[in-house]
């Protein structure tokens, strides 16, 4: 995978998860439940918030954006670093392997 279609590919899937979290923030009323508890709501927008936003600053980090021109958290509301470390290391390895077998195919 080159580094253009893995970041296209990232892009989708964070447009993806900003429409469920819209969607599950729509449902968090009584008449939009369906059955599901308001806490199960709750607990999935706040996972889906918190992969998308490291997944974002991973995303912008790789493309040369610096921490202080992606967000200024409060106090208090420091992004978890492992976490964005390990969404880069995962695409960087995913761009390497694809370095990797196009530089075997030319020999």
């Amino acid at each position: 995978m080159t580094k253009k279609e893995l970041f296209g590919k990232i892009k989708e899937e964070q447009k993806k998860k900003a429409g469920w979290i819209r969607e599950l923030k729509k449902s968090r009323k009584q008449d939009k439940r369906n059955g599901r508890e308001l806490w199960s709501i709750l607990g999935d927008i706040y996972r889906l918030k918190r992969d998308f936003r490291h997944t974002h600053i991973a995303y912008c980090e790789l493309r040369g954006r610096s921490r202080e021109q992606i967000e200024c958290p409060r106090e208090g509301n420091k992004a978890s670093q492992y976490l964005i470390d390990k969404f880069k290391e995962e695409w960087l390895a995913k761009i390497n392997e694809n370095v990797c077998a196009g530089a075997q195919g030319s020999n």
